[in-house]
């Protein structure tokens, strides 16, 4: 499984910074070559991430987004 780790600060405490590990799944194609809930790929990851941090966002507005990346999961080091 490919994970999008997501380098966070406060935005009014920019010092105040964590790392934040998102999961997800692929939505699947419709032409039948990826089912539902299928891993995704490094690259979806990096395609999709944008959309996945937009959401993460949404649910919390205090924080901002410093840097982003793509790796597999439970083995990224802290970014």
């Amino acid at each position: 499984m490919i994970e999008l780790v997501v380098a966070v600060c406060l935005i009014d405490q920019p010092s105040q910074c964590k790392d934040v590990y998102l999961n997800f799944e692929s939505p699947g194609i419709s032409e039948g070559t990826m089912s539902q809930g299928a891993s995704v790929t490094p690259q979806q990851c990096m395609m999709n991430g944008q959309m996945e941090m937009a959401k993460w966002i949404g649910e919390h507005p205090n924080w901002q987004i410093k840097k982003w990346r793509c790796g597999i999961a439970g083995q990224m080091a802290k970014i």
